[in-house]
């Protein structure tokens, strides 16, 4: 019986797991996402205020971040945490309902003075039926501040259906606080 109630319980979580990775990275699917949402306050122990940054330079993107994705509209777009790793890569995982998923993947080249381009940044789109409706890239420029456990910047997000059409398209603003390094 508990092996019964265990491969019950695997098979659950693997049609769990199944659901999330299907609709990734996606505010399309609440008509008032943003609209009544307000950005989580991290708890100041999470935060790197005060702290090293990360090993090497003070300024390098480098890490995990608390990010809010606020649309010029003023409307709140995304929060998330982004992790921007050293090779280029970039993983986001948006506060998104878990059934929706919420994972975009992307890659990112350095500038100058603390200047980072995130030159895409994409998902696959899904109605609330599962439905596969479409893509999303993302671009973003954004500037690590003099501490490193801040940035900013501004971001596009651009919709595509199934056929690459471009449907919709969102610009704003991005500020992020660094996570603590452990």
């Amino acid at each position: 019986m508990k092996r019964l109630i265990t491969a019950a319980a695997i098979a659950i979580l693997g049609l769990a797991a199944t659901t999330v990775a299907a609709q990734a990275c996606n505010p399309l699917l609440d008509k008032n996402f943003g609209k009544h949402v307000a950005a989580t306050h991290m708890p100041i122990a999470m935060l790197a205020h005060g702290k090293s940054a990360t090993a090497g330079t003070s300024n390098s993107i480098v890490g995990l971040w608390h990010v809010i994705h606020t649309a010029s509209n003023g409307t709140l777009f995304l929060e998330s945490y982004d992790q921007w790793d050293a090779d280029g890569g970039e993983f986001e995982l948006g506060k998104l309902p878990p059934a929706s998923g919420s994972l975009c993947i992307g890659n990112w080249i350095p500038g100058v003075n603390n200047k980072v381009f995130l030159k895409t940044h994409v998902t696959w789109l899904y109605d609330m039926s599962g439905n596969w409706v479409g893509t999303l890239n993302m671009k973003q420029t954004n500037t690590v501040d003099g501490t490193g456990n801040n940035y900013t910047g501004t971001f596009i997000a651009k919709f595509f259906d199934t056929s690459g059409n471009k449907f919709m398209e969102i610009d704003g603003t991005t500020a992020a606080e660094r996570l603590v390094q452990q």
